[in-house]
């Protein structure tokens, strides 16, 4: 198994990864759910051996999008996720310090796991709120995620 530093994993998150949020819509209890997720796509051979030693360092699972039938020259895609809960927030926090353009989305998604997610998710409001305030994060990289969780933190009152 290969090693990757803090630095570097910071690196490529910056240039291929994605932090979003994860919703779906509970039909029985009529409520929208949301959690944080960081996903990469990587293609090929080497993509999936790059992914496959993400997952043994830092845990989640990966998907394969096999799209040779939309033009044959492309290689399948794997894109590795981490969501929700321990493993997420231990690797962005290890990683926070050391981004550059996804610095508050990280920041930002820490800040949900520790105060909003699992079962003390807030109102709809807050949850979607914080869904179109990650959006608008990945829009505007230097907007800051202070002005975020005040908002939440007031509507969760």
């Amino acid at each position: 198994m290969k090693r990757f530093s803090w630095k570097y994993m910071a690196g490529i998150t910056d240039g291929e990864g994605c932090i979003d949020m994860q919703g779906s819509f509970d039909k029985r209890r009529q409520q929208y759910y949301c959690r944080p997720r960081f996903r990469m796509t990587l293609s090929g051979d080497f993509g999936k051996e790059m992914i496959d030693n993400f997952i043994l360092n830092f845990g989640g699972c990966f998907d394969c999008h096999k799209r040779s039938f939309e033009n044959p020259n492309w290689l399948p895609a794997y894109t590795w996720i981490l969501s929700g809960g321990t493993p997420l927030r231990a690797f962005l926090q290890n990683i926070v310090n050391h981004l550059e353009i996804k610095k508050e989305q990280a920041r930002f998604a820490i800040w949900w796991l520790d105060h909003v997610g699992g079962k003390k998710q807030g109102t709809d409001e807050v949850r979607r709120f914080g869904t179109d305030e990650l959006k608008a994060m990945k829009r505007d990289p230097h907007r800051l995620s202070e002005r975020a969780t005040q908002k939440i933190s007031e509507l969760m009152r």
